[in-house]
Order: structure tokens, then sequence, then C-alpha cells
């Protein structure tokens, strides 16, 4: 039994008074939802009040309002469903960006250790420099965006949650100004590897940041 517009306007309604506000876990929840209440509907012949209540009952640990200071930030709450999805897709992400950082910190350290011209050296030193306004200014634009954005999505939350993460470590190691400031041509190789880590982690982490708010 196919339900009517006004009853998944009603199913709708119920899940954003109970906090999911973000429109892609909101439209897979909501599509759970009517899925289950027309499958009950047409096995039991029941009214959809009784099945919507008895649904919803099913549902309501899902919609208790959580948080993670650790993975989403001290000060964001929503229903568990949201909380779950968002440190389960972190937690994979997370190696993700650290692997590929480990890639970048890895290839950029065989440059700095083979270059052997101070100006070749301030030449990358620049250009680095370039490309950290550039992650700044992406980065920027796209919190603007997705803020002013009347459709809220838990990849732009999060992306929001990060991008003031990324401002934080790219000013606290002075990244714009002087981006190899660390290093030296006369630096072991794994001395040069470590720090290129540090420095290549923030140009992975907002690469696959903005690709997800967007």
């Amino acid at each position: 039994m196919k339900l009517t517009i006004e009853q998944i306007a009603q199913i709708e309604e119920t899940l954003i008074l109970n906090g999911l506000v973000y429109q892609d876990v909101k439209l897979e929840l909501l599509d759970h939802i009517a899925s289950e209440i027309e499958e009950k509907m047409s096995n039991e012949e029941i009214s959809f009040e009784l099945v919507y209540k008895s649904v919803f009952e099913k549902w309501k640990s899902s919609l208790v309002i959580s948080s993670s200071s650790a993975w989403l930030g001290v000060f964001f709450q929503a229903p568990r469903v949201v909380v779950d999805k968002l440190i389960s897709y972190s937690k994979r992400q997370t190696v993700i960006i650290l692997l590929s950082a480990l890639v970048f910190g890895f290839v950029l350290a065989l440059i700095v250790s083979n270059i052997q011209l101070e100006q070749t050296f301030n030449i990358l030193s620049l250009g680095m420099r370039g490309a950290c306004l550039l992650l700044v200014l992406a980065t920027s634009i796209s919190m603007f965006l997705i803020w002013n954005s009347k459709i809220k999505t838990t990849y732009g939350r999060l992306f929001l949650y990060r991008g003031w993460l990324l401002f934080l470590f790219i000013f606290q190691f002075n990244m714009i100004s002087n981006p190899l400031k660390n290093f030296d041509i006369n630096n072991s190789f794994w001395h040069n590897c470590i720090n290129c880590f540090l420095l290549g982690f923030p140009f992975t982490y907002s690469i696959f940041s903005i690709n997800d708010g967007f």
C-alpha cells in the first residue's frame, strides 16, 4: 500500500521535530521508514496511525540526541543516527588522509633532499606558500557557501568543523609565510620526510574535506 503525500509529509515533519535537519540522512531515513510503514500496512491491514506509532517507536533510539566531542566537536549535537554515521565516516577517512599525507610527504621529501641549489629551494618554498594561500582561500569560500546554503547536509556540517581545524593547523605551523622553515637541504632524508608529512597533512585533509562538503 502506497502512502499518500500527506502521510509522507507527516513522517518528514516528525523527523525534523526530532532534530533530523540534514537533508541526506533525512531523505535516507524517510525512505526506510516509509517503506517499513507501507510493508506493515499491506501485510497486517491496519491503519496508518497505528503503524506510524509502532515504527517510530522502533526508531526511537536512533533519534535520541547524541554527540561526540572527539570526532565532531564539543558543540555538535544531533540524532544518534547522524552522529554514528559521521563518526564511522570520519574514522575511515582519517586512515585515507593519513596514508595520502604519508605518500605526499615521502615524495616531497625526495624532492627537497635532492635539491642542490638554494635558489631552487627558495622557488619551491614560494610555490608552497602560493599553494597554502590557495588552500586557505578555497576553504574560506567553501565554508561561506556551505554556511549560507539552504540545504544542510551531514558532510557539509563536518566540513565546517574541519575548516576551522585546518586554519588552526596552517597558522600554528606558520605555513603561509614560510612553509619550508623546518627544512634544510643538509638535513637527513627521514628528518625531511617527517617535516614533509606535517606539511602534506593539511593539503590532503583539505582536499578530501572540500570534496565531501559539496
